[in-house]
Parts: structure tokens; C-alpha cells; sequence
């Protein structure tokens, strides 16, 4: 018996340097990192960096003791992260005539809640956010029929809003193997309550109207039949309201460096500049998206600001 356990005994000692010794080749200092040739990330793409860290290996594809939530909680979070080239750190980053695509509308309503939010960051027009349920309220559809779809309504609401739709009449799309429409009718599902656990949705229809740098300056609970003038009357006052506190903030974000740029089609965004060489920017919004522009595609009125920068600094 002790001749056959020998072997074991010597398999598990071989193991176990293995392990030791693969554990210290993660843990130890990477070839060259106090070089002068180490990688150079500008320190706008290293905020929140923890170099503590930077020895960890997480992987997802293999077994582990994460827990199924814990996992997809990870796999979210890595959506958010911008992965760039050391050597070309702005390779990754979006061109100012790609962020500017409108996108996420159903009609004139937004049916993204992250894209209404951006759109109206850009915009500096407040948000109508609409909690409706078309298949099981009333009074959501006689809200729609005698306000929100009401031509003169419709026009006035493109001039001064961005229209946020939010249905809780959900209907899931199939997205190939692995991806139900049951699938996607749950996400969507969560998702909604849980916007609506945030702004404290008891019932529908409830609309908030909302800065775009989120303080929600009104709530209207439900809907009451033929009182459209008076809603309608309520929304615009709420409407100026609203933009005048966003000119606030945003006066108290020109003191950061924050103003308004456009691009030859009219189209703005408020954002910073962070860097500006050979005729190329880099622009940070207020939620921190970095945004690259070519100086030659902005408006008559940026480009003289630029030149105005330029002079006062070779003086």
C-alpha cells in the first residue's frame, strides 16, 4: 500500500509547485512596467484607474465560483468600458458625426431612455417622460388621443422637448440562438420597473417632465377626459420652468470649461475640450463619453472660437 500511494503523493507535490508557481507569475511586476518604454495612457483614459489591481485575471468563459448574477452583473459592466490602443488611444472613441445619428425613436417619441437622456443633454431641451401602458389603460390612450397626438401639441412639443415613451405593453424580439423573444420581453420588463421604482411610478398614466441634467421639475398623475387645454397649459409652464433651471446648470458648467459646440448641419453637443492637435479634438460630455471632432466639420462659430483659444496662447 505505501509503494502505490508514493506516486499519488509525488503527482500532488507536482501539482502544487505548478499552481505556486503560476500564482507568482501573475502576481509578480510585468517585464519592463518601470521602463521608460511602458505604455502611455493619457491620464483622461486612466480616471478611476486602480494600479492595485492591474495584476487580477477575470475570465467568464470557464468555470468559477461566480454565481450566474454575479456574472452578468460583470458582463454588464464591461459593455460600459472603453478599451483602447495604447499606441492610439483615440482609435476606439466615436467621431462627433457618428454620436449625433439620432437614434432609439419610435415617431417622435423616444423609446431608449439612455438615448432620450443624451439627446436631450445635447439639446438642452427638457424631457417629457411618458409611464403608459396601451393595452390595459384608458386613460393612457385618452391621454395620447387628446393631448400627445394633437397636431398643434406636436409641433410645439419638437420645438421645445424631447418625448420619452415609455410602454409597459411589452413585446419580446428573438435574437437568434440563445436569445428568445420571452428572453427579451423579461429584460425589457425589468428594465422598465426598475426606471420605474427610481422616479416612484404608482400608476399610468404618470408623465414627468425632466431637466436634462435630471431634476424632475413636474409629475402629472393620471389624466382626467377633456381637460386637455389645461394639461397642455400645465406642461408649458412646467416646459419653462425647466429650461430655465437647465440654463442654470449649465451656466454653473461653463465654469468647468463646458459649452456648446455644432457641426456644419446645426446638430450640438455640450461637451469640454480636452485636447486639440493639428486641426483634431478630443470633447468629454458631462457624463464623461469622449467624443473625437475634426475641426474642419465644426461651425463657422467653433472654428473662430478655436482661432480666438489659439491666438491668446501664442501671445
Amino acid at each position: 500500500m505505501i509503494r502505490e500511494a508514493i506516486p499519488l503523493l509525488v503527482a500532488v507535490v507536482a501539482l502544487t509547485g505548478s499552481s505556486c508557481s503560476r500564482i507568482e507569475r501573475l502576481a509578480g511586476p510585468n517585464p519592463g512596467a518601470n521602463s521608460p518604454d511602458a505604455l502611455r495612457v493619457p491620464s483622461f483614459l486612466r480616471a478611476g484607474s486602480r494600479p492595485a489591481d492591474s495584476g487580477v485575471r477575470v475570465t467568464l468563459d470557464g468555470p468559477g465560483e461566480l454565481s450566474g448574477e454575479a456574472t452578468g452583473r460583470i458582463k454588464a459592466r464591461e459593455q460600459d468600458l472603453m478599451w483602447t490602443d495604447p499606441d492610439n488611444p483615440e482609435k476606439s472613441m466615436e467621431g462627433m458625426e457618428d454620436v449625433m445619428v439620432d437614434q432609439g425613436r419610435e415617431g417622435p417619441w423616444y423609446i431608449s431612455y439612455s438615448k432620450a437622456r443624451r439627446s436631450a443633454m445635447r439639446s438642452g431641451k427638457p424631457i417629457l417622460v411618458w409611464f403608459t401602458n396601451t393595452q390595459f389603460s384608458p386613460l393612457c390612450r385618452s391621454l395620447d388621443s387628446e393631448v400627445f397626438s394633437k397636431i398643434p401639441f406636436g409641433e410645439w412639443a419638437k420645438e421645445e422637448l424631447v418625448r420619452l415613451r415609455l410602454d409597459f405593453n411589452v413585446k419580446g424580439v428573438s435574437g437568434g440562438q440563445g436569445q428568445s423573444a420571452m428572453d427579451d420581453k423579461i429584460r425589457k420588463e425589468n428594465y422598465l420597473e426598475e426606471l420605474k421604482r427610481r422616479y416612484k411610478v404608482q400608476g399610468y398614466p404618470t408623465v414627468l417632465l425632466i431637466t436634462p441634467d435630471g431634476k424632475v421639475v413636474a409629475r402629472y398623475r393620471g389624466y382626467r377626459k377633456s381637460y386637455f387645454d389645461f394639461y397642455e397649459g400645465r406642461l408649458k409652464n412646467d416646459t419653462r420652468e425647466a429650461v430655465k433651471l437647465h440654463g442654470e446648470w449649465r451656466r454653473s458648467m461653463a465654469g468647468k470649461g463646458y459649452r456648446e459646440w455644432a457641426d456644419q448641419q446645426g446638430r450640438k453637443v455640450f461637451a469640454r475640450l480636452t485636447r486639440y492637435k493639428s486641426g483634431q479634438l478630443i470633447l468629454v460630455e458631462p457624463d464623461g463619453r469622449k467624443i473625437r471632432a475634426s475641426e474642419s466639420r465644426l461651425s463657422d462659430a467653433d472654428r473662430t472660437w478655436i482661432a480666438a483659444e489659439r491666438a491668446k496662447r501664442d501671445n
